[in-house]
């Protein structure tokens, strides 16, 4: 099986590459393909108007003078990033936010809340070819006060399709006859809902109502016996539910690197100067409003609560459920795209190996919107959404750190000169 699929892979490749010539190729990388974890050394990537035209060695790739050449040697190219946990502020910040995004590699962002109206971005983006801008899949956002019937959310699934929406994200449920109605139209009507988990619904319901992915790993976090919790992280692997668990919103939220752990965090690598002393001068600012010792009282008093919920990200990691990565960034020290890498590390720390981080990252976010055959890896006539890095991340994870070019929708963006922008 594994030869014919071979055998399949350098045929499409021979007939794809004698039809065309790419307009860009990324010249003798390291490929981290995320269908294994496997290393490709030394390859080359062609691409044609977006999508992955042949992998191959540089000199069998049929080129001309017109093909831009990115000279990749003793580098890593891996699948661009999905955010698979972000807001969007008001719409005089959103072009800021999202250009934060491309600089630090992520090419898919799941919007899970906005301050604008979602459907007027997606126009406006699609209107304008200069934008800067991951691949966003928008959301409608559900509340408590939606009390709606099944025919009323039928008619509301129908809006959503129309608008070109990609999901419903839970906020907040007003009761069980909501919830109950909510699942059956969206099951009918197959649109994806995910979020909060409903707290006052029973957590077997949800993970057998078709939900798609719980946020913060709620519901789980309450189990208290760990029998009842390995029966229903055992079931949300069966269901195939996912969960995303942006442990790093916990973290900045209840000050657990406060007094000198956050000055270790990644975004110190990444973040423009000025950024860093308008955080600094927040931070302390806050410190000092609230008093140290309320500080340091607060965050012994959450600490075994983050403890839990690391505890069941790595049982729902030993368990092989599905997980995405999401950072839920927008407090200090938190740069858009950037508090992906914050994420990945808190991952690493609560155990989980560098490939399953990675394909968290990648493959788990497009097989989440039923994409995977168009996104998520390097292959080929997939779409040419890449990330090139110094190092490997395989490695080690802090190595995401190193990305230095994203690819995107054909154009190419040099992280430096996207940090000058902002």
């Amino acid at each position: 099986m594994k030869n014919l699929l071979l055998l399949f892979f350098l045929v499409a490749s021979v007939c794809m590459s004698s039809q065309s010539t790419p307009d860009l190729i990324i010249k003798d990388a390291n490929i981290l393909s995320m269908t294994n974890s496997t290393v490709v050394m030394n390859k080359s990537v062609a691409v044609k108007n977006g999508k992955i035209l042949q992998i191959d060695d540089f000199n069998k790739i049929k080129k001309d003078k017109n093909c831009k050449v990115i000279e990749a040697k003793g580098k890593f190219l891996m699948p661009g990033l999905a955010e698979m946990h972000s807001h969007l502020p008001d719409e005089n910040k959103a072009d800021t936010v999202l250009l934060r995004n491309v600089a630090a590699g992520v090419t898919h962002l799941r919007v899970m809340n906005a301050d604008l109206d979602q459907v007027a971005l997606k126009k406006r983006l699609e209107s304008n070819d200069k934008s800067i801008s991951p691949k966003l899949h928008y959301s409608f956002i559900l509340t408590k006060d939606n009390k709606y019937t099944e025919a009323q959310f039928d008619s509301l699934m129908l809006e959503i399709k129309k608008s070109g929406l990609s999901f419903i994200k839970l906020f907040s449920i007003a009761n069980e006859e909501t919830f109950d109605n909510l699942m059956n139209s969206a099951n009918k009507n197959k649109v994806i809902v995910c979020g909060h988990f409903p707290g006052s619904i029973n957590i077997e319901k949800v993970i057998y109502s078709g939900f798609k992915s719980i946020e913060h790993v709620g519901g789980l976090d309450k189990i208290r016996d760990s029998s009842a919790l390995l029966i229903s992280i055992l079931h949300t692997k069966e269901k195939e539910v996912f969960n995303c668990p942006t442990l790093d919103w916990d973290i900045m939220a209840c000050n657990l690197q406060y007094p000198r752990e956050y000055k270790h965090r990644l975004i110190y690598y990444n973040a423009p100067k000025h950024y860093l002393h308008r955080w600094e001068t927040e931070y302390n600012k806050t410190i000092n409003e609230t008093g140290q010792e309320k500080i340091l009282a607060t965050k012994e008093k959450y600490l075994p609560s983050f403890k839990n919920k690391e505890k069941i990200l790595k049982a729902l990691y030993e368990n092989n459920c599905l997980l995405i990565v999401g950072s839920d960034p927008g407090g200090v020290f938190q740069m858009e795209g950037f508090n992906m890498y914050e994420e990945m590390l808190n991952w690493s720390k609560a155990g989980i190996d560098n490939y399953t981080i990675l394909k968290s990252a990648t493959t788990n976010p497009a097989l989440f919107f039923n994409e995977q055959d168009k996104w998520g890896t390097i292959e080929i006539g997939k779409d040419a959404d890449m990330i090139i890095l110094r190092k490997n991340p395989l490695e080690d994870i802090i190595n995401i750190r190193t990305i230095e070019t994203t690819i995107l929708n054909g154009n190419i963006y040099k992280k430096t000169d996207l940090l000058k922008k902002m």
